[in-house]
């Protein structure tokens, strides 16, 4: 049986026509990253995460993690080991072609976004899980209030009660709409497991999220995921962090100032998955 689930997730942006040659190649920059005007369209899909994906989730990591030390092809391999709970996004492919020729699709294409969930205290004994529970204990003693740092260490040592580490990544200029089908699968998923006795029952939730500061003190955080705005008024407790020296591009221009790069941590009750779900769907769709 094919382990591929089709989760009909669109991007469906205006169509203008590229031009070819040079005016093209300018539209993208060194790294591959789209930063012309043109509009692109394109489909994608939710996929159970599979063996080939394994460079492709391991390269959203590093998004994430930057420079942290964190053994990212370790964690790659477990988000593939439980392809039952969580999803990549991969572009759609042409299926006018024949069946038989379904065995030779690896579903090597690129891998756009992951979103899922791990159990980083069922998993506490392995390297890369190990790397994430000493890096959130140290990001909170160098960054958050004695509040919030006394309650990472009292949820990592307590054995009892399971702690979900949500991962949500996806490339540059892949829209939030895409987030929507995305975490009501995994809400699915986390509903199925449980009711088959996994350990997906979780007390506490952390959520690590990707945003930008513009050095003003009366200004907004900008998240780089959308639809993760509304979920930090739910955070029991959360911290930022400035990864400006771990980030290669450090700054990016902003409406005449510039961006600097940091990651909020969020610690939530984990019996609030099904609302922070509900709170993204609506981010969306006031989008």
């Amino acid at each position: 049986m094919s382990n591929k689930k089709n989760k009909e997730i669109h991007d469906s942006e205006s169509e203008e026509e590229q031009d070819s040659g040079s005016e093209k190649d300018s539209d993208f920059d060194s790294d591959g990253n789209f930063v012309g005007d043109k509009e692109l369209q394109a489909d994608f899909e939710g996929r159970n995460p599979e063996d080939c994906d394994f460079h492709g989730i391991k390269q959203l990591l590093r998004q994430l993690f930057l420079k942290s030390n964190v053994e990212l092809g370790g964690l790659a391999q477990i988000i593939i080991s439980q392809n039952y709970v969580g999803s990549v996004v991969k572009q759609c492919l042409d299926y006018g072609q024949d069946e038989d020729d379904d065995d030779d699709d690896d579903g090597s294409d690129g891998v756009f976004g992951i979103t899922t969930i791990i159990n980083i205290t069922k998993r506490k004994d392995e390297q890369c899980i190990q790397q994430i529970r000493s890096l959130l204990t140290t990001l909170a003693d160098d960054n958050a209030d004695d509040r919030t740092k006394a309650l990472v260490k009292k949820i990592l040592a307590n054995d009892s009660e399971h702690v979900g580490f949500v991962i949500n990544e996806r490339i540059l200029n892949i829209p939030a709409a895409i987030s929507v089908p995305l975490f009501s699968s995994l809400q699915s998923e986390l509903d199925k497991a449980v009711k088959k006795n996994m350990p997906y029952t979780f007390h506490y939730l952390i959520w690590i999220c990707k945003t930008y500061n513009t050095g003003e003190e009366s200004s907004e955080v900008l998240f780089a995921n959308q639809e993760e705005k509304p979920i930090a008024d739910e955070a029991l407790a959360s911290f930022d962090v400035d990864v400006t020296e771990q980030a290669e591009l450090s700054q990016w221009d902003y409406e005449g100032g510039a961006l600097t790069p940091c990651r909020k941590v969020l610690i939530f009750d984990g019996s609030k998955f099904n609302n922070l779900v509900r709170l993204i769907k609506e981010e969306v769709e006031a989008i």
